[in-house]
């Protein structure tokens, strides 16, 4: 869980392994470039999820072209559909221990409200990755696989194979993308005079279920 926090050195680097890659491209006509170049990079970055209707796939939020040329996509489940897209704002949880490598902001867990799109808070998203429907179905979730936000600073996009309890709109929900993630990041370390203090890191993500 502690990677998935941790800030890695390649996306610091992209914008200037983009220019590399575009201008070997583009060195017989460097200037007849430029345009293509502009615009792959403003593909970058998608729009933080408005939410979708029900069984519309979100392929309008995948990362662009030049984020794919450095990152793989996140996986969507096979032979699954998605029945359900909230938008979560909240926070992520950390703690400052000591670690083998020195102090750190310990991942300890999410606390998000998730709405539909009316605006109405309809999941509770918390500890050991669960989801809480206002009807009383709950989902328990556990990370299967992760891939670099588009964004920088923010938290991964996940995909969660999750276990279902109750009847209600989370019954039979097996997997969970949390994409179009915002913020949520801690800083690279903490102090001495910080160590046992707990921080909130706000965030923003959208969830997709699939049944």
């Amino acid at each position: 869980m502690a990677e998935l926090f941790h800030r890695p050195t390649a996306p610091a680097s992209i914008g200037s392994r983009r220019l590399i890659h575009f201008s070997a491209l583009c060195r017989p006509a460097r200037f007849a470039c430029l345009p293509a170049l502009l615009l792959a990079a403003c593909a970058q970055n998608p729009p933080p999820g408005s939410p979708a209707a029900v069984g519309v796939t979100h392929d309008d939020a995948a990362p662009g072209p030049v984020y794919s040329l450095f990152h793989r996509a996140l996986p969507t489940p096979e032979g699954k559909t998605a029945v359900l897209q909230l938008h979560g704002q909240g926070a992520q949880i950390f703690r400052c221990e000591t670690q083998p490598t020195g102090r750190h902001w310990v991942y300890r867990l999410p606390e998000a409200d998730l709405a539909d799109s009316a605006g109405t808070v309809v999941v509770h998203h918390g500890a050991n990755l669960s989801f809480e429907h206002v009807d009383g179905s709950r989902l328990l979730g556990e990370i299967a696989d992760h891939v670099p936000s588009p964004v920088e600073n923010a938290l991964p996009w996940l995909l969660l194979n999750t276990r279902a309890y109750g009847k209600g709109a989370l019954a039979g929900i097996t997997q969970v993308q949390r994409i179009d993630t915002v913020g949520g990041m801690p800083p690279a370390g903490c102090d001495g005079a910080q160590l046992g203090q707990v921080l909130r890191v706000p965030f923003t993500a959208d969830f997709v279920f699939f049944r």
